[in-house]
């Protein structure tokens, strides 16, 4: 279906739910799934490419790129109502990284719950298909402990750096209340370096990786097509 209303968005959470309902999956007292540590990519890709770059022609091997979806909610609108109709296109790739529709602290906290709930139950319809996954640490301004509690401990997760502020206070520890509460085996970073997350995700000892957006790589890394 087109998503072009907020009642859009809600019909497509009940329409992923009809159809997790019938897969080897659960849910907890707030209607979020439960994932598994199988579920989960575990090895580092060579590549981050979003969705809609996926057949470019800079992409010589998809066994080894993982797909993500951080950009405009324009651009991801389109991905949760095809989510069944793009299965195979996934499964091209080494795994995919949590859908990232955009959810701010600044919101009503209702509207948070549902859209973290929209894009959990994305990377749910996933997992079931056998596309390999990375959670998107995305909570806006709700507890991770909440959101997170159903994923286990040592997997691999991603976070979007791509046009954030880079230059936050050094005392501001709330990304990294959300690593303490995943504990993430890998961490993938995609977008500008923040040497202050860095700096402190060194201190705790997560492993981790920053990998270019793909438009500046694309610039910054020439490549000539034989």
């Amino acid at each position: 279906m087109q998503i072009r209303s907020m009642l859009d968005l809600f019909i497509s959470i009940d329409e992923m739910y009809d159809y997790l309902k019938d897969k080897d999956i659960t849910f907890d007292e707030n209607g979020l799934p439960i994932f598994t540590k199988d579920m989960f990519l575990d090895e580092w890709p060579e590549m981050v490419v979003p969705y809609s770059q996926r057949k470019n022609w800079r992409i010589i091997n998809p066994a080894k790129t993982v797909l993500c979806f951080f950009g405009r909610d324009k651009n991801l609108y389109p991905r949760i109502g095809k989510v069944l109709d793009e299965i195979e296109e996934y499964s091209l790739f080494m795994g995919v990284i949590g859908m990232d529709v955009t959810v701010t602290s600044d919101m009503d906290e209702e509207w948070q719950e549902a859209i973290i709930l929209l894009n959990h139950l994305f990377l749910a319809v996933l997992a079931v298909n056998g596309i390999k996954i990375l959670l998107n640490t995305r909570t806006g301004g709700l507890d991770p402990d909440v959101i997170f509690k159903n994923t286990p401990h040592g997997v691999m997760v991603a976070a979007g750096f791509l046009g954030c502020d880079t230059t936050a206070d050094e005392c501001d520890y709330s990304f990294m209340k959300k690593i303490l509460v995943l504990l993430p085996e890998k961490l993938i970073l995609y977008g500008k370096h923040d040497k202050i997350a860095e700096r402190q995700l060194d201190i705790l000892g997560i492993d981790f990786r920053t990998y270019t957006d793909f438009h500046r790589l694309c610039k910054e890394v020439p490549y000539v097509r034989q």
